[in-house]
């Protein structure tokens, strides 16, 4: 079937397309509003069964003291003590403000959280230089993007 779907043109996949807009639309028409009323109330409850529950991160790395969830196995966060980080130092102001919420502008700055790590992503990595990969053919291509520096 794979083979088949491959060796298709652009017109005979456009018009098994129509084709099947076509047969979905006579089958719309053929059922009730209560009979597709039903069905959408089935998919909508599979769906909300369905959906992930993530549980509390209750459990506590004796280590870094990193919170975890239940079944995560201890030291994974900090290789069981061999990497230790800094203490995180208080953001200075406004961004303090914004953060622990004594700011006014809290609610247009959560808002806005994506737009603004948006603008600001790359844009200060400090590279020295981009790896460029060769190939044997001595064409230049970037399977990942490299830096150094």
């Amino acid at each position: 079937m794979r083979n088949t779907r491959a060796q298709r043109t652009e017109e005979q996949i456009q018009e098994q397309n129509i084709d099947s807009r076509v047969s979905m639309a006579q089958l719309r028409q053929e059922q009730s509003e209560d009979t597709r009323a039903e069905r959408n109330e089935v998919i909508r409850l599979e769906q909300r069964q369905s959906r992930l529950v993530i549980a509390a991160m209750d459990k506590e790395c004796p280590h870094c003291h990193a919170l975890k969830f239940k079944n995560e196995p201890d030291g994974m966060c900090c290789a069981s003590g061999k990497v230790q980080l800094p203490e995180i130092e208080t953001p200075t102001e406004p961004l303090n403000g914004l953060l622990i919420v004594t700011d006014l502008d809290f609610d247009v700055f959560l808002k806005s959280i994506r737009t603004f790590n948006s603008c600001f992503q790359m844009t200060s990595f400090g590279a020295t230089e981009i790896v460029r990969n060769t190939n044997a053919n001595g064409q230049q291509y970037n399977s990942t993007f490299k830096i150094r520096g």
